[in-house]
C-alpha cells in the first residue's frame, strides 16, 4: 500500500491538516516512526496538482486543511476494495489494517479479495522446475500465502468481535522537542 492510498483514505474521514494525516496514517498502518512528515507534504502537493485533493481552509491556528475531491473519492472507493498480493508484507498488512480502522469500510471484501489474491489458484503447488532456486521461489511463495491466509483468519476473528473503526482524531500530533527545564 502506497502512503499516497493511506492519505487520501485518511482524508475520506474529511477534511485534515498535513501533520494530523501523517500520525493518523501512521497509527492506522501500526507503521508509527516509518513515515517521514515530509513525504507527506510533498504527497499532498502531488495529489493537489492531480485534481484528487484540494485546499479547504484553514485550522484556527493556521495550518492548511485538505479534503477529497470528487476524482480522489472515487480513488479510495476503487482502494477500500482491491488486494495487491504483489506488494510488500508491510503494505499489505498495512492496507487491512487502515481499511478496517475506516468507519463503513468494507473490509470484508477487502479481506475477500485477498483471500483469492493469495488463494490456492496463486500458489505453485508442486515446484516447477528442477532449478534449486525456482523451488526455493516457488516454496517461498507457498509459504507467504499460507502466512497470509492465517494472518486474514486472525483478521476476521477480531474484526467479528469487536469494531475497531474510528473516526478523524482530534488530537493535535506532537511537533518539536520538549522545551529544556532551566535549573
Amino acid at each position: 500500500m502506497s502512503v499516497r492510498s493511506g492519505i487520501l483514505a485518511v482524508l475520506s474521514l474529511g477534511p485534515a491538516y498535513g501533520s494530523q494525516v501523517h500520525g493518523e496514517v501512521e497509527t492506522r498502518m501500526h507503521r508509527v516512526g516509518s513515515i517521514n512528515v515530509g513525504q507527506i507534504y510533498s504527497t499532498l502537493d502531488r495529489l493537489q496538482s492531480q485534481g484528487f485533493v484540494i485546499s479547504k481552509g484553514m485550522t484556527g491556528d493556521g495550518l492548511p486543511l485538505y479534503a477529497l475531491t470528487a476524482r480522489g473519492r472515487e480513488e479510495v472507493e476503487a482502494w477500500l476494495t482491491t488486494a495487491d498480493a504483489g506488494s510488500s508484507w508491510s503494505d499489505f498488512v498495512g492496507h487491512v489494517l487502515l481499511v478496517a480502522s475506516l468507519p463503513g469500510a468494507p473490509v470484508d471484501d477487502l479481506v475477500r479479495a485477498y483471500r483469492a489474491a493469495f488463494g490456492e489458484e496463486a500458489v505453485p503447488t508442486a515446484d516447477s522446475s528442477d532449478e534449486p532456486l525456482a523451488a526455493l521461489g516457488d516454496q517461498a511463495t507457498r509459504v507467504l500465502s499460507s502466512s497470509a491466509l492465517a494472518w486474514l483468519d486472525d483478521v476476521q476473528r477480531v474484526l467479528s468481535t469487536s469494531d475497531h473503526a474510528r473516526p478523524l482524531g482530534s488530537m493535535r500530533p506532537r511537533r518539536g522537542r520538549r522545551p529544556r527545564q532551566s535549573s
